[in-house]
């Protein structure tokens, strides 16, 4: 009798399991195949414009410049927000903070509060935000339409599309005084174990050529003709990507003189 009671609970156990496994499954794939509004919105609102007769939308007027960032930190007591990510077309307007690791923003909103969206933030290796050859800027994405509207960097998934890559360029960095202004010149989506991205120190410009030449093999779109010299200096925007599972998207963007 024992016997047949103890059988009886391996079979529940193993068939509530499998149950638990088979709901798990179908809630990733859900979550997998999520459509986020903000994106599709951006592809569609672009797909049919005609770019030869339509400059207005080709060439984006600048943003008139007002150093905000200390009314920011006045109003979040915060004084490790460092700048502000504009990018219009993708509707991207985000402060960015920076601390002493890659980690505390991770789980921390603009009022130092935990919060598991997280604020994008620099790399903390990034102490010379108006000089470094290389800037870092993370942000959270997620498939939960729940937030959809609380992390910005999601909307950096329409650059995945090649109309939006092709005509849509600039990003805005506005850090005190100085608004740096980048164009897009490449969209790369990596899986962990490549971390060229993350180098940020480098010991020579040889060292630095060699680096880019690193960082833009294998991506998914480049600018033709691109060419960055040891005088250039970049922006890589990193975000989690879902397709296929597990990898980062990167975008890359070269300083305009």
């Amino acid at each position: 009798m024992r016997k047949k009671t103890t059988y009886r609970i391996c079979l529940l156990l193993v068939i509530f399991s499998s149950l638990a496994i088979l709901k798990e499954y179908f809630d990733y794939q859900k979550v997998q195949n999520t459509k986020i509004p903000s994106v599709e919105k951006i592809i569609k609102e672009k797909k049919d414009i005609d770019y030869k007769d339509s400059k207005e939308e080709k060439q984006e007027q600048p943003i008139p410049y007002i150093n905000e960032l200390p009314n920011y930190r006045q109003q979040y007591n915060n004084e490790m927000i460092m700048g502000k990510l504009e990018i219009q077309n993708l509707n991207i307007s985000s402060l960015v903070t920076r601390t002493q690791n890659n980690s505390f923003y991770l789980n921390n909103n603009l009022y130092n509060q935990y919060d598991g969206l997280g604020v994008p933030f620099f790399d903390y290796r990034n102490i010379s935000l108006i000089t470094d050859k290389q800037i870092n800027i993370y942000g959270h994405n997620t498939r939960n339409e729940k937030f959809f509207d609380r992390l910005p960097f999601i909307n950096l998934e329409a650059y995945t599309n090649k109309n939006i890559f092709k005509h849509y360029k600039d990003i805005y960095l506005s850090i005190d005084e100085t608004r740096l202004h980048y164009k897009v010149v490449a969209v790369k989506i990596i899986d962990g174990t490549n971390n060229e991205h993350m180098k940020l120190n480098f010991r020579s410009d040889e060292n630095y050529i060699q680096h880019i030449r690193k960082l833009l093999q294998n991506t998914l779109y480049k600018e033709s003709n691109l060419e960055i010299t040891s005088e250039d200096r970049i922006i890589v925007l990193q975000v989690c990507h879902y397709n296929p599972p597990n990898t980062y998207l990167l975008i890359i963007g070269k300083e305009e003189k």
